[in-house]
This record gives structure tokens, sequence and C-alpha cells, in this order.
């Protein structure tokens, strides 16, 4: 039994030097058969979208968040706060967003980070049909997407090496954009 409790010892001391999370994982098929069913509602039903911008990090900028808390001037979208007042984005921005997100090479399974603070997006897509909301967080930090639908939720990856990088300039990371 020690002999076998040597080797744990020895990965959990390697994870705790440096990130376990090596990405790049590709979807499983429970993942990918998910993301294809919000790639056709997206296709469906992505009309008058409106962009969000998330407040601080409640974790990671706490005294941030908490002030823009009670300042008061937002709203929530599947249990996160965002500036109520839409993302001024350049015509189209929206589009090409969903449109990178509805191609399956941009997303990866669920990887386990340990360098990130844990899930709080910086963005978030939000639309309506037939009265019922759809959202997509997008989450700089931990490199992910959150799409909730009538089919539930699909929680993937980002893709890094391409994908992450065509979403930051349309939708540009907190420290490159001003905070009201």
């Amino acid at each position: 039994m020690k002999l076998l409790a040597l080797p744990l010892l020895f990965v959990f001391a390697s994870c705790s030097t440096q990130s376990c999370w090596k990405g790049g994982e590709p979807m499983r098929q429970t993942e990918m058969r998910s993301q294809w069913g919000a790639e056709i509602d997206i296709n469906q039903s992505a009309n008058n979208v409106k962009i969000y911008r998330g407040l601080a990090h409640p974790v990671a900028d706490k005294g941030a968040y908490e002030r823009q808390v009670k300042r008061g001037g937002w709203v929530e979208f599947q249990g996160f706060k965002f500036f109520a007042q839409p993302y001024d984005a350049k015509p189209g921005t929206a589009e090409k967003v969903l449109d990178i997100y509805k191609l399956s090479a941009s997303h990866e399974a669920q990887a386990i980070k340990t360098t990130c603070a844990g899930f709080h997006p910086d963005y978030a897509l939000v639309w309506s049909k037939n009265g019922k909301q759809r959202v997509l967080q997008i989450c700089y930090g931990c490199h992910e997407w959150k799409y909730f639908g009538p089919g539930g939720k699909v929680h993937t990856d980002i893709e890094d090496k391409t994908y992450f990088q065509k979403l930051i300039p349309l939708l540009p990371k907190a420290r490159e954009r001003p905070r009201p």
C-alpha cells in the first residue's frame, strides 16, 4: 500500500509547482453533440444579439467587484453580473463571435485548471427567441465558453492556439477596455 502512495505523492507534488492544465484535448462525443445542438439553435435564433461586459472578478478583484455591485447598474445572466449598458461593439461583432463559437474546432474538452481564479465571464452575448433567453458567456481567465439555451448548458474550453486569439480583437481583454 505504501508503494502505491509514493507515485501519487510525486504526481501531486508536480501539480503544485506547475499548472496541471495541459489543454488541447478534443471534445468527447457528448460535448460534440451538445455543441452541435447549440450551433443549430444559434443558426435558428440569433437575432438582435446584445453583448454585455462582466463586472470585475469577485475573487481576483474583490474590492472592485463589491464597489461595482454596490453602485448598481448591472444585470444578471445565468448567475453572473454584467454592466447593464450593452457593450458598444462594432457592427457585426456578435455575429463574428457566434461564427467562431459555432465551429467545432473552436472547442476543446473541459480541462482541469489550477491557475485561474474560477470561471467568471468577461462577456455575455444575450438574445431571445419565443420568450426563451439564450446566453453565451466567455471567460478569458479560464479560456472557456458556456452556452445556455433551450436544450441546457454546453461548457467547453476555447481552443487556445487559433480561436482564442481570434476573440481578443473582437472583444478586448479587461485591461484593454475602459472600466466605468
